[in-house]
């Protein structure tokens, strides 16, 4: 019965001696107890902590090589925008953003007489950018951001492009600035400050904002607007939502928008926040299961015990107490061993291996910090508010009962044992069948597990969950894993490379340092930077003769590889099919007047499957373009990188079917008679000179396409994303209406694995040997003796050679996750098994009592053990795979090199570890049960 406050008796003496013999009597609980919560802490703290750790550094290495945490840029933003941008609740930070120009060693400047042309470009930034969205980008910063007019700060890597190996804040910096449409100015710098930087492009110089003023530059109306959106947003609903509620200065003003460096790495590592989620909500329950479990199981126990404590007339008091006193001595210890394993194994361990694997090459793990005490914390009060809500469920249970009933008290029901209705009457029909001694065990087996319905459904389910969190690891991980990402590669990829002259200005090189998923074709070159000195009809990236050696070599996959074929081309067209991508002819009302390019463009022919799949994409998408004519031949594609703002999107709609044609580049020989000319007879000739171009048939303008829309279909290009550039897309019947020549503008090759030793060699050879043939061509080296410019190749084994230590630390974090979440659901197993016969001692004693050997003991142990591994087996066979579809398809929606394998083998092993850990189970049991007699 209940009692609170009052004691008939002077009882403590008694009570303090039950409570003493109460603890000795779970000793065995209490230690596995004690492990579970050491495990819950370890597991909660390395999970989170590693994870998060892993996004963390998956963001540093995003942003040191990108060079800004920025996001975003709105262009040429006003002060009204600026001040609207900040107040938005999903923008975390928000600057402004100059760039002057490119800045080269003054005329004057002695300190190294062989420095490049260019050695930076000249930017300005206010505070705020620079605080959240620059420095971040940028360790060893010394010095303070310029505020004085002739201040400059600079990366290390432009000082030592000075032979300036140890700067010195104050000393002189000379450059000649160019900025503005045509202007110059020679400048004495002081340096300010300086700063190590880790893309492949020199860091800007940063200079003051009266330096901008002197120049005669308005930052507040010039320049852009940078900012970070919120981490959960994708770059797509973050521009829309900024159309929106920015009030745009006019119809071509464009915002750019990119995801941020977290969103980029929650996706690499999980698919996106909701995977997240759901992982985050299964880990939970299944250390739920972990600690819960142990302690009811024990719960029948634990109320018998404090039952008698109840008889001499223990208080609830005094029951809470003692229970409560026995829970916190396996808590306190049990946490700060947890604790302290956690934050030896995430401050010490896990960076340094973050450390050396994934930043070493961008300035190591400065500001990297993956443990974090609020993860540690969360995971303590977890698990101690699980151990301590299900003590108060044993203490409110046995003060709720009588004092007989809580000594009586057991998980099952007198009289109504399951299958005891089924056994009698299977006997009054068909009699009592005798049973074999195996067949006894198994039976004996069978009601233990029937008499305790829920703690076989409990630890059924928690074992479930524990092993599918693990599977859930192993499938993402193994899916997501960066080999994927370099294996979408070709196995050769070969093209023209830019000319000396842009490849100066480091064009074409950008892959160097990108990701290997994404394009490598993408630059900032123009395509007159492309051509220079190369700039004639007969010029192909990749020659004819080149191209045959290439596809006879032995070993290569002809049906796998692709070549693609096209022109640079001048291109002519009319003033409103130029317009979206053209702002000085926004408002002129000649719109049919026919405008001339500036620079070449290039025309890619697209085959019948690609046709087949854009023609697929614009049909889906209900889109603006005519592909009846594009797929005839009359009419040809403008594809963009994202170039086009919202307004601009209207212009493209509007330019379907203006007119369009294309001339071709003068001849070889004009361009080398051109460039032997001096300045007077080029001028006797005009402007251009009265060469013979050849003109196509006119075509129509079917359409604007953006590469970067979703689900645009996987059309390769050659090198593109420069801006004032046209990329044209033409079908074969289409360039057939062309008068020029197709040329090789790139190549992938695929190649037999069992000869790829040889097929890089040869490769090697072939493109070393043209290389050295056009550098050797000085009739067509017009003014920098340069002659054509050359092709390049990028191997898939070079690339997986080089990412090798990244994916192997990539694999040793990620797959600690896994592992520890193993641990943690064999653990779980192992604990509730022993605990369920530690707190069936008695039944164990009234069966060694008849007659039971240790032998069947053993096997009764087993046989039960069976039970759970059996329906556990069954879970992970039917549920456990069913619900890895929906994750497939999540994962391949959200990563384009996601693979997904089904984890046969790992099902298998964690089957084979639970029947392992059955028998291991059975021989801990009776050596404890030995060692106690």
């Amino acid at each position: 019965m209940e009692r609170k406050n009052y004691t008939p008796n002077d009882n403590r003496n008694v009570i303090r001696m039950l409570s003493v013999r109460y603890a000795g009597s779970t000793k065995g609980r209490n230690r596995i107890l004690f492990l579970a919560v050491v495990l819950s802490v370890v597991t909660l703290t390395m999970v989170f902590g590693i994870t998060r750790g892993k996004i963390r550094a998956e963001e540093m290495r995003t942003i040191r090589t990108a060079g800004t945490a920025a996001s975003g840029t709105v262009e040429k933003g006003s002060t009204s925008q600026y001040t609207r941008l900040k107040s938005l609740s999903y923008i975390e930070q928000a600057g402004r953003c100059m760039t002057v120009g490119p800045a080269e060693p003054a005329k004057t400047d002695t300190v190294q007489e062989n420095t490049e042309k260019s050695v930076c470009t000249i930017k300005w930034v206010d505070t705020d950018a620079w605080e959240k969205l620059i420095c971040p980008a940028y360790t060893k910063i010394y010095g303070s951001y310029p505020e004085k007019e002739q201040e400059i700060m600079l990366s290390e890597k432009v000082l030592v492009a000075f032979g300036i190996r140890n700067p010195q804040k104050g000393m002189e910096i000379q450059l000649t600035v160019s900025y503005g449409l045509f202007q110059t100015s020679d400048e004495t710098f002081i340096l300010s400050g300086w700063f190590a930087d880790h893309g492949i492009e020199n860091a800007p110089g940063y200079i003051s904002e009266k330096k901008l003023a002197d120049w005669g530059i308005r930052s507040k109306e010039e320049a852009d607007l940078i900012f970070r959106q919120s981490d959960r947003l994708g770059w797509q609903e973050t521009e829309t939502r900024l159309y929106e509620d920015l009030q745009m200065r006019n119809q071509e003003q464009k915002i750019t928008v990119s995801d941020t460096a977290v969103h980029q790495a929650v996706e690499g590592i999980m698919g996106g926040y909701e995977i997240a989620v759901l992982g985050t909500v299964i880990v939970l329950c299944g250390i739920f299961f972990l600690c819960h479990n142990v302690l009811q199981i024990s719960m029948a126990g634990d109320i018998r015990q404090l039952g008698l404590l109840n008889t001499i007339g223990a208080t609830q008091k005094q029951v809470s107490k003692i229970y409560s006193h026995q829970i916190l001595q396996i808590l306190v210890p049990g946490t700060a061993t947890g604790a302290a394993l956690s934050a030896v194994l995430l401050a010490r361990i896990i960076p340094t291996v973050l450390s050396s694997e994934y930043l070493r090459k961008i300035g190591g793990g400065e500001g990297l910090r993956i443990f974090h005490p609020v993860i540690l914390l969360l995971a303590i009060f977890f698990t101690d508010g699980i151990v301590l809500a299900a003590s108060a469920g044993v203490i409110r249970r046995t003060v709720k009962m009588s004092c007989a009933e809580s000594i009586r008290y057991t998980e099952v029901s007198a009289g109504k044992r399951p299958g005891s209705r089924y056994q009698q009457k299977r006997n009054s029909v068909f009699g009592k069948k005798k049973r074999s001694p195996a067949g006894e065990i198994r039976y004996l087996a069978g009601r233990n597990i029937a008499g305790y319905r829920k703690r076989f459904i409990m630890t059924v389910l928690s074992l479930f969950l524990g092993l599918e969190t693990f599977i859930w690891a192993v499938v993402i991980t193994s899916g997501s894993d960066y080999e994927h990402v370099i294996e979408k590669r070709p196995d050769f990829l070969i093209a023209g490379q830019f000319s000396a002259w842009g490849r100066e200005r480091g064009y074409g090189e950008e892959y160097q340092t990108r990701d290997a998923g994404q394009d490598p074709m993408l630059t900032e070159g123009s395509f007159f930077a492309l051509l220079y000195d190369n700039e004639y009809d007969e010029f192909s990236p990749i020659s004819s003769d080149v191209r045959k050696k290439l596809m006879g070599i032995d070993g290569l996959n002809l049906e796998e590889s692709y070549i693609m074929e096209g022109a640079y081309l001048d291109t002519v067209i009319s003033r409103k099919g130029i317009k979206p991508l053209n702002e000085s002819s926004a408002g002129d009302k000649e719109d049919q007047e026919m405008l001339e390019g500036w620079s070449e463009d290039v025309v890619q022919i697209l085959g019948d499957d690609e046709i087949e799949l854009l023609t697929k994409y614009v049909n889906d998408k209900d889109l603006a373009v005519d592909m009846e004519s594009f797929a005839s031949g009359t009419g040809v594609l403008i594809l963009h990188d994202h170039a086009l703002s919202k307004g601009q999107e209207q212009f493209a709609q509007e330019s379907v079917g203006e007119p369009v044609y294309f001339e071709t580049l003068r001849s070889r020989a004009d361009q080398i008679w051109w460039s032997s000319m001096t300045d007077t007879e080029r001028m006797e000739q005009g402007e251009e000179g009265n060469f013979q171009t050849r003109q196509s048939e006119e075509f129509s303008l079917c359409g604007y396409l953006d590469n970067q829309a979703d689900d645009f279909p996987d059309i390769r290009q050659t090198w593109h994303g420069s801006e004032g550039n046209l990329y044209f897309l033409i079908s074969e019947q289409g360039f057939e209406k062309i008068p020029t020549e197709k040329k090789t503008l790139y190549m992938e090759l695929e190649i037999d694995r069992e000869k790829e030793s040889a097929v890089n060699a040869e490769i090697q050879k072939i493109i070393s040997e043209e290389n050295q043939r056009r550098s050797l061509m000085t009739e067509t080296s017009y003014d920098r003796g340069s002659g054509e410019a050359g092709i390049f190749c990028i191997s898939k084994s070079d690339l997986m050679s080089e990412a090798a230590s990244y994916i192997q630390g990539n694999r040793m974090i990620l797959g600690s996750i896994s592992v520890v979440l193993l641990l943690a659901g064999f653990t779980n197993y192992f604990n509730i098994m022993v605990t369920g016969f530690l707190t069936r001692k008695r039944e164990l004693s009234v069966m060694e009592s008849v007659g039971m050997t240790e032998r069947q003991k053993r096997k009764l142990i087993i046989a039960e053990g069976s039970y759970y591994c059996l329906f556990t087996a069954g879970l992970l066979l039917t549920m456990g795979m069913a619900v890895l579809i929906p994750v497939r398809y999540y994962m391949e929606q959200r990563l384009s090199y996601f693979v997904f394998s089904w984890p046969i083998w790992e099902v298998m092993i964690l089957i084979g570890g639970l029947i392992v850990i059955n028998h291991v189970n059975a021989w801990v049991i009776c050596r404890m049960r030995k060692a106690k007699k």
